[in-house]
């Protein structure tokens, strides 16, 4: 699915490909995650790196694409690296240079520590951005002043889904794209790459809980969520505003019958 001129969808993964470019684009993939879970005493598979591996490797080879961009929070740790990240981040990156794959990592907020094993492996760091010819590529937890030519800017750290109810009432989350305007520009934000972050309800929380200040200085209700979900597809939910009057009619609707029982 096009998301913009340059920029379209690959199958129903959580990845923005710049077909014109030969581009592959990612964010928040989280490394070491579980590790930062298991201290806090919640065990789960070690699997979650090997399966973001694969993704990238079969979505690299799918797209033909011969650079990478990673918007920022490659690990989970705020601080040093745990033993987990680096065992895995440097197996991420040596698996990339096999592949002879151009990688950059525009920096993040958890992605201290990390220039020294980025640099060893001849992977590009960008403090704050990236561009690519009119496109702007963050991580988007810190505003900067656009750069000039600026017609797309692209970012992750907020980790957007949206949350719908079926007709039993039962709740669904999908990880989604969202796109809108920021300033008169086409906003992208990519869901997050971790199969371990479901992600928040964009559609369920206020303007004061975006994580984004491109989010909040935005009219949030005019964005448009593109759902992605392995095994069943992309797609594209009305704009939030409407699904945020659709949830308060529910709402009555309940509150009404709850009344007359």
């Amino acid at each position: 699915m096009r998301i913009f001129k340059d920029g379209v969808t690959v199958g129903a993964y959580p990845a923005l490909f710049l077909p014109t470019y030969r581009t592959l684009v990612i964010s928040d993939l989280h490394i070491g995650f579980e590790s930062s879970l298991s201290q806090k005493g919640v065990f789960l598979p070690q699997n979650s790196y090997a399966a973001m591996r694969h993704r990238i490797e079969e979505l690299l080879g799918t797209t033909g694409s011969k650079r990478l961009v990673i918007l920022g929070d490659l690990k989970h740790e705020f601080g040093k690296p745990s033993p987990q990240e680096w065992v895995e981040v440097k197996d991420l990156l040596e698996t990339l240079g096999s592949m002879g794959v151009e990688t950059h990592v525009v920096r993040g907020n958890h992605d201290n520590y990390v220039i020294a094993i980025l640099s060893r492996y001849g992977v590009h760091l960008h403090e704050s951005y990236m561009m690519i010819d009119h496109i702007l590529l963050m991580h988007g937890h810190s505003e900067i002043e656009l750069p000039e030519g600026t017609k797309v800017i692209v970012i992750g750290h907020e980790h957007p889904a949206v949350s719908s109810l079926d007709s039993s009432g039962a709740r669904y989350k999908f990880k989604c794209f969202l796109v809108g305007k920021y300033r008169g520009k086409r906003l992208v934000v990519l869901p997050a790459f971790s199969p371990l972050s479901a992600g928040s309800g964009i559609n369920e929380i206020d303007r004061e809980g975006l994580l984004s200040p491109y989010l909040r200085e935005s009219d949030i209700d005019k964005f448009v969520p593109l759902a992605v979900e392995d095994g069943i597809g992309i797609f594209r939910f009305p704009p939030i505003g409407l699904m945020r009057r659709i949830r308060k009619c529910d709402e009555m609707s309940d509150q009404v019958k709850g009344g007359h029982k």
